[in-house]
C-alpha cells in the first residue's frame, strides 16, 4: 500500500490513503472548526487570518488560516503521531513539518460561489522551491461525488506553468478552455473519500473543486507540510518574513522526525 501511495504521488501528483483518523477524532475537529468559525477561541489565540467572519454570506466557502492555533482538538488533529508516519512513507521523508495549516467548509447550494479555480499551490509560495513540500487535505466529513471534493489533474505536476489560472477565479469552465488548448488529452480524477481519510498531492499538482450540491457541508483540514529535502527561497516584500514562525515549534510542529 505505502509503495503504491509513494509511486503514485511521484507519477501522478497525488495520493488517496486509507482511513488514518478515527470517526471520534475527527468529529471533534469538526466540532472544534465550527466553534472557530464562530469566533469561540478555546486556547485564546486568534489564528492568523479570517477569509470568512460572522455575518458574511452563509453560504460562501468559508476559509479560516492556522486554525489548529485556536483550539486543542485541531491541534491534535495535525500533530497525530500516526498522521506524521503515514505523510513520512508516503513522500519518503525523513522529517515531517508543519508550516501552515486551512480550516474548509464549504456549504451546500452556494452555486458558483463554492468553486475553487484550477492553480498549483507552488504559484502562492515564493518563499519554497517545488521540490519537497507537500499539502494533505484530511477529510472531517464524507466526500461524495456532489460534495465538491478536490479534483486533480494526473501528472500535471510534470508540466510547465499555464499562465491565467488561479484559485481565486470562479469561471472554471473558462479556465477549462485554457486548458484544453495546453493539454487537449488530460485526466481528471475527484478526490472521493470518507471521513479521516487523508488526500496528499505535490506542489505543482493543478486542482481545483466545484460546487457542493450534496445538501450537506464538505469539511477539511488543510496541512501544508514541509520535508527535509525542502528548500527556502529569499524574497522581498511582504511575505520575506513568512516563515520565520518554523522557528516556533509550537505554531509550526514537527510531527515526524526519523
Amino acid at each position: 500500500m505505502v509503495n503504491n501511495q509513494f509511486n503514485m504521488i511521484e507519477k501522478n501528483g497525488f495520493c488517496f490513503t486509507e482511513k488514518i483518523f478515527s470517526k471520534d477524532k475527527t468529529d471533534n475537529a469538526r466540532e472544534a472548526f465550527w466553534n472557530v468559525i464562530k469566533g469561540n477561541y478555546r486556547t485564546g489565540k486568534e489564528p492568523e487570518n479570517r477569509f470568512w467572519d460572522i455575518g458574511d454570506d452563509p453560504k460562501s466557502i468559508i476559509k479560516i488560516d492556522k486554525p489548529h492555533l485556536c483550539d486543542p482538538a485541531l491541534y491534535a488533529l495535525v500533530t497525530d503521531s500516526k498522521f506524521g508516519s503515514k505523510l513520512a512513507m508516503i513522500t519518503g521523508a525523513r522529517t515531517i513539518q508543519v508550516w501552515h495549516t486551512q480550516g474548509i467548509w464549504k456549504p451546500s447550494g452556494g452555486g458558483i460561489k463554492g468553486n475553487a479555480g484550477w492553480h498549483r499551490d507552488i504559484q502562492y509560495w515564493p518563499f519554497w522551491k517545488p521540490e519537497g513540500v507537500f499539502t494533505a487535505w484530511i477529510a472531517l466529513t464524507d466526500v461524495g461525488p456532489d460534495s465538491g471534493p478536490v479534483r486533480y489533474i494526473e501528472r500535471s505536476n510534470k508540466w510547465d506553468a499555464i499562465d491565467g489560472l488561479d484559485f481565486f477565479d470562479k469561471e472554471i469552465f473558462q479556465q477549462e478552455a485554457k486548458l484544453r488548448i495546453e493539454h487537449e488529452d488530460h485526466k481528471v480524477v475527484k478526490a472521493e473519500i470518507k471521513q479521516g481519510q487523508v488526500s496528499v498531492h505535490t506542489s505543482e499538482v493543478y486542482h481545483s473543486s466545484m460546487e457542493n450540491v450534496s445538501g450537506d457541508p464538505r469539511v477539511g483540514m488543510v496541512v501544508h507540510f514541509c520535508t527535509d529535502r525542502s528548500e527556502k527561497v529569499e524574497i522581498s516584500g511582504e511575505l520575506q518574513d513568512y516563515l520565520h514562525s518554523m522557528d516556533d515549534k509550537s505554531i509550526c510542529p514537527i510531527i515526524y522526525n526519523q
